[in-house]
């Protein structure tokens, strides 16, 4: 590979990262959640619909750029379009912001983009990156959707707490940004970078989604269903149980955030090391991360466990992704991603529909992090035992004889 195809690759791949980074764009109107509910008489409730309706419209992107990508739209076109509307569903609340509904709707085109994107980041990476490139920059995307979720919660946050809580909105500027990072480096027809792109192979291909896909969506599913208790309970834990204020609570969940950032860093050599067994290995990180949170009763152990609960939501999201991509043909990659992404966000959606009535069945006898803790042991286990992972690297195997 010559220094034009190293600097063509480097641009392509910074580009495509860019995108991962609006992945939790919905989250930046959060830290004005009590300011937004006083000023609209709203309950704790009404107001997280902010967050909430986004998500059906998130998993409703993932079929849609699913079926969009695999059409001769450009694929550069059609991502320019998700960022800009998320950067206009986060702005427009600048120039009207007296309706709840309005403010809702716009919620949702920022939930529609962000799903998008995040669909989209990885199908541009397993069609414009060299193959020896895609696991580590799968893993990568992670670090960047961190990174950019610290941006959009902590920014809003600072800019809400400037002023009022329609200041929070300014913070989508962010989105044009990204936008001109992707028109600048993304590029509109990419080259050939895989010798079986050069000599056109499996033009002929049909779409086709196997069990594989399905198994992955369905494991990821159970990812977010364990990622949210952390989200949905720390702030909660840590008041009741007296081990810190509000501030330090919220501390928690930026702690988390960083923690998948850096382990974003090394999640290709994760994957590579833990082969059949890297899923497996996040849900048993999860475990421990949740029961050092539920018996050590302490601000340093949630804020330990938070952070290795962000590592561990980093290891399965960035390696189920590259799972996919490699069980399926290339004509299929974006709607086996659609389908995963239209899935998965279901585990958030229900985690405390789940893991609620799992706890209340033990009467007080112990809390939320302990029982998540367990379950996550034992999906580890099935995970493992099952050899998901194991069949999925050998299906690959013989795919490519």
């Amino acid at each position: 590979m010559n220094s034009a195809n190293k600097s063509y690759i480097s641009k392509t791949r910074i580009g495509v990262l860019a995108v991962s980074s609006m992945g939790m764009a919905a989250l930046a109107i959060t830290p004005s959640y009590a300011a937004i509910a006083k000023n609209f008489a709203l309950s704790n409730t009404g107001v997280q619909m902010l967050t909430s309706f986004p998500n059906l419209f998130m998993m409703l992107a993932g079929l849609l750029m699913g079926r969009l990508t695999a059409s001769k739209i450009n694929i550069k076109t059609l991502t320019l379009i998700m960022i800009g509307l998320t950067g206009l569903g986060g702005l427009l609340p600048l120039v009207y912001h007296t309706n709840f509904v309005f403010l809702v709707i716009c919620s949702c085109l920022v939930g529609l983009g962000q799903g998008a994107c995040t669909n989209l980041s990885q199908v541009l990476i397993s069609e414009m990156l060299p193959a020896k490139e895609q696991q580590s920059t799968m893993g990568l995307t992670t670090t960047f959707t961190n990174l950019g979720g610290i941006i959009f919660i902590m920014g809003g946050g600072q800019l809400a707490a400037s002023s009022s809580w329609v200041n929070n909105y300014w913070i989508y500027l962010f989105a044009v940004l990204v936008f001109i990072v992707v028109l600048c480096l993304v590029p509109f027809k990419p080259l050939p970078v895989n010798e079986e792109e050069k000599q056109e192979k499996g033009s002929n291909e049909k779409i086709k989604i196997n069990k594989y896909v399905f198994y992955s969506a369905l494991w990821a599913f159970c990812t977010m269903l364990l990622n949210n208790v952390l989200n949905n309970n720390i702030a909660i834990f840590i008041v009741q149980k007296h081990l810190g204020s509000t501030s330090q609570a919220a501390l928690t969940s930026t702690i988390s955030l960083i923690g998948g950032l850096l382990c974003g860093f090394v999640v290709g050599q994760i994957g590579k090391k833990f082969r059949t067994s890297s899923i497996a290995l996040a849900f048993f990180i999860y475990g421990l991360s949740y029961l050092l949170i539920g018996f050590g009763s302490s601000l340093v152990t949630a804020l330990i466990g938070s952070f290795f609960v962000g590592a561990a939501m980093s290891v399965a999201m960035g390696q189920f992704a590259y799972l996919i991509s490699t069980v399926v043909n290339k004509k299929s990659v974006s709607m086996a991603l659609g389908v995963y992404q239209a899935i998965n966000p279901i585990g958030g959606v229900i985690s405390p529909f789940v893991v609620n009535p799992l706890t209340n069945m033990f009467h007080g006898a112990t809390n939320v992090f302990v029982v998540s803790g367990v379950l996550a042991l034992i999906l580890a286990t099935i995970c493992l035992l099952g050899h998901y992972q194991k069949n999925m690297v050998a299906h690959q195997l013989i795919s490519n004889k």
